[in-house]
């Protein structure tokens, strides 16, 4: 098993709740854990998140999309 399939599935087991809106990378990517040593590395989508799934977890998609556009170009 890869160090990134062990990444995913650490993230996954972690975070995902098949209860709540969103996919399980959708959800990994809206983790607030600073502090988690996998925090950088951890898998995200590259998608955009629906507004219903950022409000669900009390995320402004907008300005954090604009934002990480933003740090891209930087």
């Amino acid at each position: 098993m890869s160090l990134r399939t062990r990444i995913n599935d650490f993230c996954k087991e972690c975070t995902y709740d098949d209860k709540a809106p969103g996919t399980w990378r959708q959800q990994v990517t809206l983790c607030g854990v600073k502090n988690c040593p996998l925090y950088d590395v951890r898998p995200k989508t590259t998608h955009p998140i629906p507004k219903s799934v950022g409000g669900w977890y009390g995320v402004n998609l907008v300005i954090s999309q604009s934002l990480k556009a933003n740090s891209w170009h930087s």
